[in-house]
């Protein structure tokens, strides 16, 4: 027993799809800037750093 399948319809938009998306009329929403986190830990210090000699006792 064959069940009887249907031939597919031809998409009347193959040559032309019509994408779904904005209207170009409506301008865009803003977008956010990037949201860029706090370091952890201590702030980086002022000074310069320490340059120690070979004489540095330890």
């Amino acid at each position: 027993m064959n069940i009887p399948i249907p031939a597919e319809t031809p998409d009347p938009n193959i040559d032309n799809p019509e994408l779904p998306g904005r209207n170009p009329e409506v301008p865009p929403p803003p977008t956010m800037p990037p949201v860029i986190e706090e370091p952890k830990g201590d702030p980086p210090s002022q000074e310069p750093p320490a340059v120690l000699d070979d004489n540095f006792p330890e």
